[in-house]
């Protein structure tokens, strides 16, 4: 009767935990499909790949202005599937709107973990905290992204031109090419796109080049990583590097304006059998620095505002930007270009405490004659969709660049090299082209030549196209290029 008991015992036992697997996959299936719409419930419209929209019915969590939803036993496929398509339309209260998710991960997950109000019932049939916690940021409107991608193709097009996605140091990079020919790489600065070098596409791939003019990771249509420090120094040069394998290629000479030319210098420096040649635009490369630069994440309020050290609070300055896309790029564009008038700024208190950036600057009372409405248009179109955080974080990671790179101490650029800036740049603050060569020269072991454009300001490239565009063919062609 005993051993009868103990089989009976073992058979309930067996029954129960088969039953309570099947009460998970069943409470799951249906957790997945349709949860009861409350007060605190939204629908989640998730894209797949060959644009079927797919619909799920969440619970919901705000924390801070944001919104959350936590993924725990719901079908994985669909977890991993906001994981591909991040790109998802929420409705809630009968208004739909459209947002990007982003996986929260270490203490934002266990910080969302414990905001998350979650059943009994819910905790005895999944557990928790749940697998996937995902934030939900505010994008434009997708009927506007599916617009700018069909104006870049068109844009790309008039250019003689045509846009692809390569995948890169692990991440995906869109990318402007034209041209057949060696391999010519355009870097752009901040706060730019490929659309930087739309009048050297043409004229270099005319030239006989194979001209390719990614946006960098954080821009347009390429990868937006979410973490800081995934915009540091080794992250950006490995993006250009591996460019050179993902198209084919054994080689190239690089170009980089702006932030793009510390990148394209340093690719140099850690790339040497990738980078036939470096030209950089505005930037020079002084060589690295002997102390590790430290800027404080805010400024003292009583000194006077500089932008870069008001970049370096995560959150600040992007808010700025993002709320008037416009009002900045206009405003910078035009106060980096001389001669275009500006009405005069709304502040101009020099002390941090006075503000932010924006209203520094003048707004211009026309736009500069290198840039057209059409151009102006398209830029905001792109940072609308991108946002500004990306582009910023290449300013806060001073210190960390210094730390990666501790082997570029005393480093030599070996490759030849050129420096192409105008006089009027407020970069180099009026240096004259014999004291650019005099801080450059000892950094390179084959500097052809320092360049400044009279009457030329910081986006030279733009502001004066068929200059500089005589200066990069002329120095392509004087390389042994294969």
């Amino acid at each position: 009767m005993a051993i009868l008991s103990k089989k009976w015992a073992k058979r309930i036992g067996i029954g129960l935990v088969v039953f309570y697997i099947a009460l998970v996959i069943l409470f799951e299936t249906l957790l997945g499909v349709a949860q009861p719409e409350n007060s605190g419930t939204m629908i989640i419209t998730s894209f797949e790949d060959d644009g079927e929209a797919v619909d799920r019915v969440v619970s919901r969590l705000e924390r801070g202005g944001g919104v959350y939803v936590a993924v725990n036993h719901w079908p994985r496929a669909w977890a991993g599937r906001i994981q591909r398509n991040p790109d998802v339309q929420i409705t809630f209260e009968g208004e739909t709107w459209n947002y990007t998710a982003v996986v929260l991960e270490g203490a934002e997950h266990d910080r969302a973990a414990i905001d998350f109000s979650v059943p009994f019932g819910f905790r005895f049939l999944t557990g928790f905290p749940p697998r996937y916690f995902f934030r939900f940021d505010p994008k434009a409107d997708l009927s506007e992204v599916n617009e700018i991608d069909t104006q870049t193709l068109e844009l790309a097009a008039r250019y003689g031109a045509e846009v692809k996605t390569v995948e890169s140091n692990g991440i995906d990079l869109r990318i402007v090419e034209a041209g057949d020919g060696p391999l010519v790489i355009l870097v752009h600065g901040w706060p730019e796109s490929w659309y930087s070098w739309r009048h050297q596409l043409p004229a270099l791939a005319q030239a006989g080049y194979r001209v390719v003019a990614p946006d960098m990771r954080g821009y347009g249509g390429s990868t937006i990583p979410e973490a800081i420090e995934d915009y540091n120094i080794t992250e950006l040069t490995a993006d250009v590097a591996g460019l050179v394998s993902a198209l084919g290629e054994e080689s190239a000479v690089i170009v980089g304006h702006d932030w793009g030319a510390p990148i394209v210098w340093q690719t140099a420096l850690l790339y040497p059998e990738q980078i036939d040649a470096v030209v950089g635009l505005s930037v020079i490369y002084g060589g690295r620095g002997e102390s590790r630069p430290v800027r404080q994440l805010r400024q003292d309020p009583e000194d006077d505002f500089f932008y870069i050290s008001y970049f370096q609070e995560p959150g600040v300055a992007e808010n700025e930007f993002d709320a008037d896309p416009r009002g900045l790029i206009a405003r910078l564009y035009t106060s980096r270009s001389p001669g275009t008038p500006t009405h005069p700024p709304e502040v101009t208190d020099s002390r941090a405490s006075a503000g932010g950036w924006l209203k520094r600057l003048g707004e211009p009372i026309r736009l500069p004659d290198w840039l057209s409405e059409e151009d102006l248009n398209y830029y905001v179109s792109e940072f609308k969709q991108a946002g500004f955080k990306g582009g910023i974080n290449y300013y806060r990671n001073g210190s960390l660049n210094w730390d990666l790179t501790p082997q570029l101490a005393g480093a030599k650029i070996q490759q030849p090299a050129l420096f192409i800036a105008g006089d009027l740049d407020i970069v180099n603050r009026g240096a004259t082209k014999e004291e650019l060569e005099s801080r450059m020269s000892a950094n390179f072991e084959d500097l052809r030549g320092v360049i400044l454009q009279p009457g030329i300001g910081h986006r030279n490239q733009q502001q004066a196209p068929e200059h500089t565009n005589e200066f990069l063919i002329d120095f392509l062609n004087s390389l042994d290029l294969q």
